[in-house]
């Protein structure tokens, strides 16, 4: 099973103070034009935000239960359905009869291709999604803190309501380095705590990749793209150690 097949009830509670990143994603639909693709678009947090802003959006995830949400979300929002496109399909294999000028990557998705088959089919996807010329945008961790000294412990990330359920979740994650490997072995743990003090706990593994700036470089060049460049956070400053993201931009030649 997908892993956020299993988390899928918590997914929009836990991140629905996140928007921080919605006007970025918005501004560069204006600059490059719609339509806009975007793979791994889950519950469409960044996908159906795009719609309301006007653009023609297509998304691409492999989780069905995300994309169950995704539509619920649109269900309640019929003005803009004609603007939105959902499809469900591992986008190491897509292939659409479209082209995009921009095609978008939010919220660490790019991680989620940890076997080098994968990075590369993932960016064979992009390089044949965009258009001459055509935008594509990767918001990824900044992997340089993350190989400081991790601390291995359950942390508690966030306490959050489901009021529909009536349960309070707490959120705990604990995270293992692999330096070499350059993989961050994560494990979300959730825990509902219903009216009467009895628990359920979901616990949910999940891998994630790091990326060096460099080697992204060669990544792109090896799918036909350029690498354009490297922003630190959703400012569009330039990328350093301590950037809070590592946003990657690249482009199809043309």
């Amino acid at each position: 099973m997908d892993s956020y097949d299993s988390i899928a009830r918590f997914y929009d509670l836990e991140n629905a103070g996140f928007t921080e990143d919605l006007p970025f994603w918005a501004d560069l639909a204006r600059e490059h034009g719609g339509p806009v693709l975007e793979l791994g678009c889950g519950s469409g947090r960044v996908l159906l935000y795009l719609a309301r802003e006007g653009f023609r959006a297509s998304g691409v995830d492999s989780s069905p239960k995300m994309l169950d949400l995704a539509r619920r979300r649109l269900a309640l929002q019929p003005a803009i359905a004609g603007n939105v496109e959902l499809r469900e399909e591992s986008f190491t294999r897509l292939r659409l009869e479209e082209t995009f000028p921009l095609v978008i990557l939010p919220f660490n998705t790019f991680s989620h291709m940890t076997a080098d088959e994968d990075v590369r089919a993932a960016l064979d996807t992009i390089a044949a999604h965009l258009s001459p010329g055509g935008t594509a945008v990767l918001s990824l961790p900044n992997p340089i803190p993350l190989y400081g000294d991790p601390d291995e412990a359950l942390v508690l990330e966030r306490t959050f309501r489901d009021e529909e359920r009536g349960v309070t979740i707490q959120q705990f994650s604990s995270l293992r380095v692999d330096r070499a490997a350059q993989l961050g072995r994560i494990t979300w743990v959730y825990d509902e705590i219903g009216p009467g003090g009895d628990v359920n706990r979901t616990t949910a593994p999940m891998t994630l990749r790091y990326f060096f700036p460099n080697e992204l470089t060669v990544w792109f060049e090896r799918s036909g793209l350029l690498l354009k460049s490297l922003w630190g956070d959703y400012d569009r400053s330039p990328f350093e150690d301590g950037s809070p993201e590592l946003i990657v931009v690249g482009r199809r030649p043309g």
